[in-house]
């Protein structure tokens, strides 16, 4: 049995669509990369507006001084807990999170 029979049988003889789906992982990638550049500048100017180093917001947030370079090089692909640790140690807000709809005032309207 050759390679390409032996994926074929470990595959269940379906093709992959990786390549298919390259463009929207590509597309998804790079929305990120951009909201995380948005908000290292942010950040960025944060600190300059109050005087902060990145040392001692590093300290604030309790986390390293190279994760706090990697946030202002727009190199983070942040989890909500860190959004919360640098809105916290700055006093802003980076985020809003919509509410979700209320049904019932929704259906009243309807009426």
């Amino acid at each position: 049995m050759n390679i390409n029979d032996k994926l074929r049988e470990l595959s269940g003889g379906k093709m992959s669509s990786w390549m298919e789906e390259a463009p929207e992982r590509i597309a998804s990638w790079e929305s990120w990369r951009r909201n995380s550049g948005k908000i290292a500048l942010h950040v960025l100017q944060t600190l300059r507006d109050k005087n902060m180093s990145q040392t001692e917001l590093a300290t604030r947030m309790g986390v390293s001084r190279q994760q706090v370079s990697k946030i202002v090089k727009g190199q983070e692909n942040f989890t909500l807990e860190t959004i919360y640790k640098l809105e916290t140690a700055l006093n802003i807000k980076l985020i809003t999170i919509e509410p979700w709809p209320d049904k019932k005032k929704s259906s009243s309207k309807k009426k």
